[in-house]
Parts: structure tokens; C-alpha cells; sequence
């Protein structure tokens, strides 16, 4: 379960330095993740939202140091990555709820299709 969750993880950051490609697979690199690590972790029906809960919170982990570092930046009036702190501290709660339900919808997929492989 974890291979296949760190897999997951691997290839949503993998996909964010590739020129042009990240327009498109970084908003689809949750789901790609989820079905490819939900294919490695060979996740049932009963252990898909166990998996896609452990990939979510290996991902949260920079979440939540962009958001401690977000306050930070905020308390002493400086920028973060070029843009206001407040919105940084938004798009980081955003990301990890977008990754859990991306996740969890690409390795159902990838249950299904083993599914009906078998």
C-alpha cells in the first residue's frame, strides 16, 4: 500500500518541471497518480480511500509548510513566491482536498479496470 501510495506521490511531482506538459498533467497528476499507484497497491474496494488518504497526506506535508511559512511571511509583510501570503495559505488548503478527491477517483478507476480484466 505505502509503494504504491509513494508512487502516486512520485509521479503528481514529477509532472510539475516538464515544460508545456504541466499545463496538462498537473492538474490531472492526482488522478494519474491514483491510477497508476492504485494499480501497484492492487487497493480493494474497502482499502481505496485508506490508500488515497495516506498519498493526501504525503502530499500535505509541503501543504502545511507552505501554510506555516505563508503566516510567517504575512506577520512580517512579505510575499511568498511572489504573491500575497493569503492567497499562497488558499491555494495550499485547496490543494490538499482537490489531491485526496483526484486520488480516490483514479484508483477506483483502477479497481474497476482490474475488475473487469479478471
Amino acid at each position: 500500500m505505502l509503494k504504491g501510495a509513494l508512487t502516486s506521490v512520485i509521479l503528481m511531482f514529477v509532472f510539475i518541471p516538464i515544460p508545456v506538459v504541466h499545463f496538462f498533467a498537473v492538474p490531472l497528476s492526482p488522478f494519474i497518480g491514483g491510477f497508476i499507484g492504485g494499480s501497484i497497491a492492487k487497493a480493494e474496494k474497502e482499502k481505496i480511500i485508506l490508500f488515497s488518504l495516506i498519498t493526501t497526506g504525503i502530499t500535505a506535508i509541503p501543504s502545511f509548510f507552505i501554510i506555516i511559512y505563508s503566516f510567517i511571511q504575512r506577520s512580517n509583510n512579505l510575499e511568498v513566491a511572489g504573491m500575497d501570503p493569503f492567497l499562497a495559505i488558499i491555494l495550499a488548503v485547496i490543494l490538499i482536498p482537490y489531491t485526496w478527491f483526484g486520488n480516490t477517483i483514479g484508483a477506483l478507476i483502477s479497481y474497476t479496470a482490474r475488475g473487469k480484466s479478471n
